[in-house]
């Protein structure tokens, strides 16, 4: 964008706030969110603060009730005027998808909430901050409990070698910097990317046939197992292929990483 199209959005977004603003103290003061991460979304919901919120993305489509929320733009491109149109007392954004939003919504003096885990701990934290700032931290604390006791440690002398595909072209497995790794690693297996500090690496063919899985977890729709030189990697010759999870279940620091984890702890440990 042109900064003096830039200039032009601030400017227009400086005035909608102020009106907002005035609207908001004459009429009403109930907490408004608007929340651009599906996983917050979720979590909102989880410890009550569903009620609050006025504005999500195209993305946020758990629970069902999320899909009748008035929508902002999609996940990677939300609309600053929708949301200042909302009047939000706060933003949640996802870094460092949203980092352009999070500066925008900086200038415009409009409080944001960041999320952005790298690991289980990491979420649990997020999760504390978020009830501390919504005044529901008992409820908070619940979530985090309930998903501390389900997402517990398998204990094994052996871990299992597992291979995670998010993408087929290019291939993108997962690094050591993602609360998934943790989740494999609490399961019983061993993710063998976790050497990559990179959160999302792309990696070649001949990388995964050298470091040759035990366990081949696929979240995309293709098929892997035609692919050259693929048939002497132990997962594919001893049909260790696990397709039809549900990524959400997988990718969203949300409460429905438990469903996630069940699964993995199921194919890791069968």
């Amino acid at each position: 964008m042109h900064s003096s199209s830039f200039k032009t959005l601030l400017t227009t977004c400086l005035l909608l706030l102020c009106i907002a603003r005035c609207d908001r103290e004459e009429t009403t003061d109930e907490y408004r969110i608007v929340s651009l991460s599906p996983a917050m979304t979720e979590i909102l919901f989880s410890i009550g603060a569903g009620d609050r919120i006025v504005g999500v993305t195209t993305f946020c489509d758990f629970p069902p009730q999320a899909k009748k929320i008035t929508k902002v733009g999609d996940f990677s491109h939300p609309s600053i005027e929708r949301i200042i149109a909302l009047k939000p007392d706060l933003v949640i954004v996802n870094l460092p998808e949203q980092t352009r939003t999070k500066k925008d919504l900086d200038r415009l003096k409009i409080r944001t909430f960041v999320s952005s885990p790298h690991s289980l701990s990491e979420i649990y934290a997020e999760l504390s901050a978020l009830g501390t700032t919504l005044g529901l931290h008992e409820a908070a604390d619940s979530l985090i409990l309930y998903m501390k006791r389900n997402i517990d440690s398998v204990h094994t002398l052996r871990r299992k070698k597992v291979y995670v595909e998010i993408s087929p072209r290019p291939i993108v497995t997962i690094g050591v910097a993602t609360f998934l790794n943790d989740m494999i690693r609490e399961a019983g297996g061993e993710n063998i990317f976790a050497d990559l500090d990179k959160d999302y690496p792309t990696v070649s063919q001949e990388a995964v046939i050298a470091r040759d899985p035990e366990i081949i977890i696929v979240l995309h729709p293709q098929d892997i197992t035609g692919r050259i030189g693929w048939q002497s990697i132990r997962a594919i010759e001893e049909r260790r292929v696990h397709t039809g999870l549900n990524p959400d279940h997988l990718m969203r620091p949300g409460p429905r990483l438990v469903e996630g984890y069940w699964a993995l702890k199921e194919i890791i440990n069968d």
